[in-house]
């Protein structure tokens, strides 16, 4: 006896997609039958025994591209780190060196001024945190699926969702049309802010993605606060003069 069972698929776009992950499948000693389709791009399979989507993300690895969506990231509370000084310490330290670039520039510019630091801190703040996301884009987008609405609903924006910060980043840093960037920035981090405060209100264990696979953090308040500080001075930014 045999288990149907249907799995999306992400990476496919022709053919060849469709032979190639077809044939993988069969060669699989507990798939007894594999239906594999572009349009959508999923599978149908009969199974032996019931596989996770890690199990077929495994099978599928020696392929390359070709992945399941796994669309719930929920861990125990053991495989997270407590959410202390020491767990965030990858934060304070990125915090600390923005400081210091603000301060440089200070001494610099003859003098503080309050649009200028806002300006470098946002745009260090999305450019580091967009170099770490890009480091693992997949296991980021798998990671940002399990809790963003919009990654929920649309798994391409998890792999988008990097470059939209380095853009950003990078527009602050240039000081190239504020306003466009200080509303955008608004909107991003207003529906990221969305999905981070259900995950945290949830009580599950749900890993931050904030800073990618690279650096294991907890999803909590500090989340919060992070994408909450990048809103609030967005609309400080809109209403002071430039």
């Amino acid at each position: 006896m045999t288990l149907p069972q249907t799995f999306p698929l992400t990476g496919m776009s022709c053919g060849s997609c469709v032979g190639k992950v077809t044939k993988r499948l069969q060669e699989h000693p507990d798939i007894a039958e594999a239906e594999v389709t572009l349009q959508p791009p999923q599978m149908r399979i009969q199974t032996r025994a019931a596989l996770s989507e890690a199990d077929i993300n495994e099978w599928l690895k020696p392929l390359g591209k070709y992945r399941v969506p796994v669309t719930e990231q929920a861990s125990s509370p053991d495989d997270l780190p407590k959410k202390d000084a020491q767990t965030y310490r990858p934060l304070i330290i990125l915090l600390a060196y923005l400081l210091l670039v603000i301060t440089a520039a200070s001494i610099m510019h003859g003098g503080f001024e309050l649009s200028m630091a806002m300006r470098l801190f946002m745009g260090g703040f999305f450019v580091a945190f967009s170099f770490f996301k890009m480091l693992d884009l997949r296991g980021f987008s798998d990671a940002y699926r399990s809790y963003d609405l919009v990654a929920k609903a649309v798994p391409a924006y998890g792999f988008v969702y990097p470059f939209i910060e380095l853009g950003l980043g990078l527009g602050y840093i240039a000081d190239w049309q504020p306003f466009w960037i200080n509303l955008t920035t608004i909107v991003v981090m207003g529906v990221s802010l969305i999905g981070v405060l259900k995950a945290v209100m949830s009580k599950q264990a749900i890993r931050c993605a904030c800073l990618g696979t690279v650096f294991n953090l907890p999803m909590s308040t500090v989340t919060i606060v992070e994408d909450g500080l990048m809103i609030g001075m967005a609309i400080v930014a809109l209403v002071l003069p430039h």
